[in-house]
């Protein structure tokens, strides 16, 4: 038992980095700060959002009252103790017909931009990519994405209310099938294939679906298990009204918002660290000490591992090769004019001289053991590996500083 128990404490597979990435990348961003700006945003740009979204529903639909309702539906869950007041005042607004027009629409726009501006901006950062753009075009793409948002709440409605209706079908045909069950699995994947989406259109850069889809599949889940344990957290509140009086359900709804945005970034997070599962696998290998004996260096073998018998040349002098190799197994012979220089075994890396140098060759490396282990890594990946990783670069740096002083 207390062997089995070390086994799983030790064990250091790709998901354990993953989740100490997704850890360290929040506290490298400075996730308590940084969520309450985005709840912060998020709280005064909703208003606008939901003007438009009402005006633009509006339009579509024959009843207003129609519209309305569902856009209740969807405020009580976005800011629970307050969605009465906003859809009153939304009521108010809309009910004017001064207030539409071309530049009162612009204006609502703009006032929801700020919200969009820290998404795009924040999931740079968690990238670890510079800002781009000047401020108009960084604008420009603000109003686009506030459509974006529009396009997926009106997605998320119509859906929604089709797959309510389609599970009242669905378990009259199919009684063993409860109601209740049936539109919370198809609402929690209606769910995840918007917050998808939402994370394919707002990283800047290219990510593959599967890393989109594991995001959404955490953020979707923290959004189903928070609203579950807020109405006890709403239900046992009520003590609140003593301190905060008037205020208790701006503070509430500013505790949900804070709630529900860290599911978001926190989904965001698991995302960034899939990407970059590549370059955090191969860094380990500058940390972890006896790194053959962990279960990742399987994992490591099989996206960058080659395995060459003896006698086999790595590369020889001159050769404009700026690669890195790292033994995992066996002994790697450098020799230079063909003059025996030093013996390389497990554990150790050779190439870095021409890597950092980015210069031909000044050795030849042979392979001197019957067969061995190697893993290599790209100039590109070297490079992002020592810019991500201050302590790897110190450690590589020292290494190669040690090993000049000993030639």
């Amino acid at each position: 038992m207390i062997s089995a128990l070390k086994k799983i404490l030790n064990y250091k597979g790709v998901g354990y980095f993953i989740a100490k990435e997704v850890l360290s990348g929040c506290h490298r961003h400075n996730f308590l700060a940084f969520n309450a700006s985005i709840s912060f945003f998020t709280l005064f740009a909703l208003i606008p959002l939901i003007l438009l979204i009402f005006f633009f529903l509006s339009q579509w639909l024959t009843s207003s009252s129609f519209a309305l309702s569902h856009l209740a539906n969807l405020t009580s869950h976005l800011l629970p103790e307050m969605n009465e007041r906003i859809m009153n005042e939304v009521y108010k607004v809309s009910s004017s017909k001064a207030s539409w027009g071309a530049l009162w629409i612009m204006v609502l726009f703009l006032a929801a931009t700020p919200l969009t501006a820290s998404l795009r901006n924040g999931f740079a950062n968690i990238l670890s990519l510079p800002s781009k753009n000047t401020f108009f075009k960084n604008k420009i793409k603000d109003i686009f994405a506030v459509i974006t948002i529009m396009v997926l709440f009106f997605t998320y409605i119509f859906v929604d209310i089709f797959l309510l209706q389609a599970s009242t079908i669905f378990a009259e045909y199919i009684p063993i099938v409860k109601k209740i069950y049936f539109s919370s699995v198809t609402s929690l994947i209606l769910l995840m294939l918007v917050v998808m989406i939402f994370f394919n259109l707002y990283f800047p850069i290219k990510i593959k679906k599967i890393y989109l889809s594991m995001g959404a599949l955490l953020t979707s889940l923290s959004w189903y298990s928070l609203s579950y344990f807020f109405d006890f957290f709403i239900n046992a509140s009520s003590f609140y009204g003593t301190f905060f009086g008037g205020m208790r359900g701006l503070f509430i709804s500013l505790i949900w918002l804070y709630l529900n945005t860290a599911s978001l970034l926190i989904g965001a997070e698991l995302i960034a660290a899939l990407h970059k599962k590549e370059i955090l696998l191969l860094k380990q290998l500058f940390i972890i000490k006896h790194i053959h004996r962990y279960p990742v260096i399987n994992d490591l073998m099989k996206l960058f591992g080659h395995r060459y018998k003896k006698n086999k040349v790595m590369f020889k002098e001159g050769d404009h090769d700026q690669r890195l190799f790292f033994i995992i197994e066996g002994e790697i012979n450098i020799t230079k004019k063909g003059e025996f220089i030093e013996s390389i075994n497990a554990g150790n890396y050779f190439g870095e001289l021409s890597l950092l140098n980015n210069i031909p060759r000044v050795a030849t490396a042979e392979v001197a053991s019957d067969w061995t282990r190697i893993i290599i890594i790209s100039e590109a990946q070297m490079k992002n590996i020592l810019a991500e990783d201050h302590q790897v670069a110190i450690y590589f740096l020292s290494n190669m500083a040690r090993k000049l002083q000993l030639n």
